[in-house]
């Protein structure tokens, strides 16, 4: 447990962020009544939210529905370097590089969210994953266990604390191989969030902060292609420290 006490789930918050997710996903905007009946809250409690989100511009109201307000941009300029810089045409070329599909991701609280994709995917079903920036469990996507082992340690081991709680194995396994990805700046996944998926994903990073990651991913077919993967990560690798010098 982290000496903050575990980070469970707080109702109001996570109200809070499914609101501004719906008004995200839904470019005409939501109502009350929609979030009410999704949410399974009251109307009058999603009211008085919508109303404080909407008066600190994290929700733009337009003939009773809500959409996502500049707020969120706004404190994501003010940090600096929350969501990596790169364009649709660097990770096109990236994937080049790779000579695989490359995913853009970054860490929502628990979750791996996918910000884009480069390349063509040769994996017709995972394309809504990126495009549609579906959330995916840490622990179960090689994007999400390097953003992990990359996370301050502190809130590192409260968010261990909460998952373990749901699937203490998958914990127990990412704690033993924590020092090897941290060492080697490269974390795998071998069917853990597909079962005909290999995937494998390295660092992108500002100055020393890891700020998202690239995943690569192909068809699951044996050794072969975990090979394939790690010769795809090197070159890679080798890119991106070119490109820095």
């Amino acid at each position: 447990m982290s000496e903050h006490g575990r980070r469970g789930r707080h109702r109001t918050v996570d109200r809070v962020a499914w609101i501004l997710e719906a008004a995200a996903r839904t470019p005409g905007g939501v109502t009350v009544a929609e979030l009410a009946r999704t949410t399974g809250a009251p109307a009058s409690s999603v009211q008085d939210l919508v109303n404080g989100l909407v008066a600190t511009g994290f929700l733009l109201e337009q003939h009773r529905r809500f959409r996502l307000g500049p707020a969120p941009h706004v404190l994501n300029l003010i940090a600096g370097r929350v969501v990596p810089r790169i364009s649709q045409a660097e990770l096109d070329d990236l994937s080049r590089v790779a000579g695989t599909p490359v995913l853009l991701t970054v860490r929502v609280g628990l979750d791996a969210v996918y910000l884009a994709r480069g390349g063509e995917d040769h994996i017709p079903r995972l394309v809504p994953l990126a495009d549609e920036h579906v959330a995916r469990p840490l622990l179960r996507t090689a994007a999400g266990r390097l953003l992990l082992a990359f996370t301050d340690e502190t809130e590192r081991r409260g968010l261990l604390d909460e998952l373990a709680r749901h699937d203490p194995e998958a914990v127990a396994e990412f704690r033993s191989a924590l020092p090897s990805i941290r060492a080697s700046r490269i974390s795998r996944s071998e069917g853990l969030a597909d079962p005909e998926v290999s995937a494998l994903a390295i660092p992108v990073t500002d100055g020393s902060v890891v700020t998202g990651a690239l995943a690569l991913m192909h068809r699951r077919r044996g050794r072969s292609e975990r090979l394939r993967l790690d010769r795809a990560a090197a070159r890679l690798l080798a890119h991106l420290q070119e490109t820095r010098t």
